[in-house]
């Protein structure tokens, strides 16, 4: 038998080694895969990136960057993370393709070779340099490139897949959280108010978020003295709800000892101090009511006026104090007394309902509501509540609104 030309044995031999080269490639996809499929964290993806560029490309300088809140450097060899940082961080951007840095001749081709991004969406995912790429007499530059390119790709999806799911087992679980806050803070609301011969109450609260910082309580004190209240803590969502709960667990302690309501404001001011430290702020509206002598108290800490409908005649409920928790000390309380011989409404809200704006752009008007109590003031107040909120729906339309929304209307017979 002839035996083969020299040619055709090292084509032979070549072709072999290419093979060899491609199981190698192929094992290599198969590990990442078998990672992936294990949920092998990103910091072992990661590092099984930098295994195969070692033994597979034979590379002994790597600088990997990839998004954490900032852009880091999360895998170094033969540089320490620190120096990658420094030389390659602020230039991140200006990849968009798999890029030769010593034919650009960028200054980083002094340490690094070439640079292949990963982008999804003309988003950036990742960022790898390296070093020592060349090509052999069994594997051409471009396969080389090409190979890490695809293993770049799949890890930096990978990786990213992870960051999408961790946020979005993060924002389920706060979800979660906030129904759970929301469904607290609505037992925190009165869902019986009084309604019989001497007075009906009627309440609303429609939270912007899942939870808010309105509320609104009646506090009975005894057999002829009544505390009803409408507040807004500064902020939204689980911080102002937590507060408010605190708050109004205050305002029932306090009442309970039946101080003057100088002494409860200040009473008040303290306890939002000690709470908040200066951080948070809250407005109320706070009025008391003697049964007997038809005395009529209230102080207004910086909320919006409660509207008194008596006798014909409209009044803006708008003296008292400073907002809760601005000073240390209430600079001065002035509180203000009247004596209401007949049946009367009065109409507390929170700045949510005045906030509400309309398709052109246009806000509500307090005196809407006002023209909507004159008209309707003979109603009883859950009545009256059900004309306001129909004219809210129908005033801001499909407009969402910006704040959480309260309303309490109260009317003494």
């Amino acid at each position: 038998m002839k035996a083969a030309s020299p040619h055709i044995e090292n084509r032979f031999q070549l072709l072999e080694q290419q093979l060899h080269i491609k199981e190698d490639e192929l094992n290599s996809l198969l590990q990442i895969t078998q990672a992936i499929n294990s949920n092998i964290s990103s910091h072992g993806l990661l590092k099984l990136y930098e295994d195969i560029l070692i033994k597979q490309i034979g590379v002994n300088r790597i600088a990997v960057f990839v998004e954490i809140d900032e852009w880091i450097c999360t895998n170094a060899l033969g540089i320490t993370i620190e120096e990658a940082t420094a030389f390659a961080k602020n230039t991140l951007s200006m990849f968009k393709q798999l890029t030769n840095l010593e034919q650009i001749r960028h200054p980083l081709a002094a340490q690094f070779k070439v640079v292949v991004p990963v982008y999804h969406k003309n988003c950036p995912l990742a960022f790898t340099f390296l070093s020592d790429v060349d090509s052999t007499k069994d594997f051409t530059l471009d396969e080389k490139l090409n190979f890490i390119q695809t293993v770049s790709n799949i890890i930096a999806v990978a990786i990213e897949n992870k960051r999408l799911f961790r946020a979005q087992v993060n924002q389920k679980l706060m979800k979660s959280e906030l129904q759970m806050a929301g469904q607290m803070q609505t037992m925190l609301i009165p869902d019986k108010l009084p309604d019989d011969e001497r007075m009906s109450f009627s309440g609303y609260y429609s939270p912007h978020q899942e939870v808010g910082g309105d509320f609104y309580d009646y506090i009975e004190l005894n057999d002829h003295e009544s505390i009803f209240c409408i507040g807004d803590i500064s902020g939204k969502g689980v911080a102002a709800a937590l507060l408010m709960a605190n708050f109004q667990a205050s305002v029932r302690s306090y009442s309970d000892q039946q101080p003057s309501l100088n002494t409860l404001l200040e009473h008040l001011n303290s306890r939002v101090n000690e709470i908040t430290r200066g951080e948070k702020y809250i407005t109320l509206f706070l009025a008391k009511f003697n049964f007997t002598t038809r005395q009529f108290e209230y102080v207004n800490a910086g909320h919006n006026p409660a509207i008194l409908l008596y006798d014909g005649e409209m009044k803006f409920l708008d003296q008292g104090c400073t907002i809760l928790g601005m000073f240390e000390k209430l600079p001065y309380v002035n509180v203000q007394s009247m004596k209401l011989e007949k049946e009367f409404i009065a109409f507390c809200y929170t700045d949510g309902l005045t906030d509400i704006e309309n398709d052109k752009n246009q806000s509500l008007k307090i005196e809407d509501i006002i023209s909507i109590l004159k008209d309707n003031h003979k109603l009883a107040p859950n009545e009256i509540t059900n004309q306001i909120v129909a004219f809210l729906n129908a005033f801001k339309g499909n407009r969402l609104t910006n704040d959480d929304i309260s309303m309490l209307t109260c009317k003494i017979y």
